[in-house]
C-alpha cells in the first residue's frame, strides 16, 4: 500500500504539470518558466496555492484573488494522473517496463483532453505515444514477436480500414496512430479485445447522448478517449474477460 501511496502522490505532481501542458498548448510558451496564473483575473498564484488536488480542496475549488471557480479540469487530471502512477506499479513492478508505462499514461492523458476539448490529437502527441508503445512492446513485455506485430496489425490495420472507407468522416487518422501503439502495446489476441471494448464503449456513450437530446447519429464525436479507456481495461482486466469468454463459448 506504501508504494501505490506514493506513486500517487507523486502523480499528483506531475498531473499539475499536464494541466499547465494542457491549458497552454499548441503555443508551448513558457510551460517551463511561466508562472501560473488565474485565467479569470489573471494575477499569479501563490506558490502555496498550487499544492496539487490539496490546495484546490482548501481553496474550495474558487481562485484567492477573484474568487472565481476553478476549474475542476485541474483536479480531476491531478487524480487521474496519480491513480494512473499507481496503475503503473500494479502493472509492472519496479521492473524495467515501469520507466515506458509512466511517460505513456502521461502522453494518454494529454491525448484523451485535447481530444476531448478540441476534436483532434496533436502530432506530436500521437506519434510520441506510438514510438513508446513500440518500445515498451519490444523491451518490456512478455509477448513474442509474432504477438507483438499481429497486435500492431490488429490495432492499426482496422482502424485503418475505417479511416479509409469513411474518409474521416467517423474518426481521424490520429487514432490509427493510437490504435497501433495499443495493438503493440497489449499484444495479440488482447488488441481485439481492446478493439471490440472501444466500439462498444463508443456506442454506449453515443446512444446516451441522443437520448439526453445532447447529439445526433451524424454528431462528431472524439474517439480517442473510447480507445484509452477500452485500452486501460484491456490492461487491467484483458486476461480475464478473454478467458471468461473462451469458457462461455465451450460451456
Amino acid at each position: 500500500m506504501f508504494y501505490y501511496l506514493t506513486f500517487f502522490v507523486i502523480g499528483l505532481f506531475f498531473g499539475s504539470f499536464l494541466n499547465v501542458v494542457i491549458y497552454r498548448f499548441p503555443g508551448m510558451k513558457d510551460i517551463f518558466i511561466g508562472r501560473s496564473y488565474c485565467p479569470k483575473c489573471k494575477k499569479t498564484i501563490a506558490t502555496y496555492d498550487l499544492i496539487p488536488l490539496f490546495s484546490y480542496l482548501i481553496l474550495s475549488g474558487k481562485c484567492r484573488s477573484c474568487g472565481k471557480p476553478i476549474s475542476i479540469q485541474y483536479p480531476l487530471v491531478e487524480i487521474i494522473t496519480g491513480l494512473l502512477f499507481a496503475l503503473s506499479y500494479y502493472i509492472s513492478g519496479f521492473s524495467f517496463s515501469l520507466i515506458f508505462y509512466l511517460p505513456i499514461f502521461m502522453l494518454l492523458i494529454l491525448i484523451f483532453s485535447y481530444d476531448l476539448k478540441h476534436l483532434e490529437i496533436p502530432e506530436v502527441f500521437s506519434w510520441l505515444f506510438l514510438a513508446l508503445a513500440i518500445l515498451a512492446g519490444l523491451f518490456a513485455n512478455i509477448y513474442s514477436i509474432n504477438n507483438f506485430l499481429l497486435g500492431g496489425l490488429v490495432g492499426g490495420g482496422i482502424l485503418g480500414i475505417l479511416v479509409g472507407i469513411s474518409e474521416e468522416r467517423w474518426m481521424g487518422s490520429g487514432d490509427i496512430k493510437i490504435g497501433l501503439g495499443f495493438g503493440f502495446l497489449l499484444g495479440y489476441p488482447r488488441a481485439l479485445l481492446f478493439l471490440f471494448l472501444s466500439f462498444i464503449i463508443g456506442a454506449l456513450w453515443g446512444v446516451f447522448l441522443i437520448l439526453l437530446k445532447k447529439g445526433k447519429l451524424k454528431s462528431q464525436v472524439p474517439f480517442a478517449p473510447f480507445l484509452i479507456i477500452s485500452a486501460l481495461i484491456t490492461l487491467i482486466f484483458g486476461q480475464e474477460l478473454i478467458d471468461l469468454y473462451l469458457n462461455f463459448v465451450i460451456m
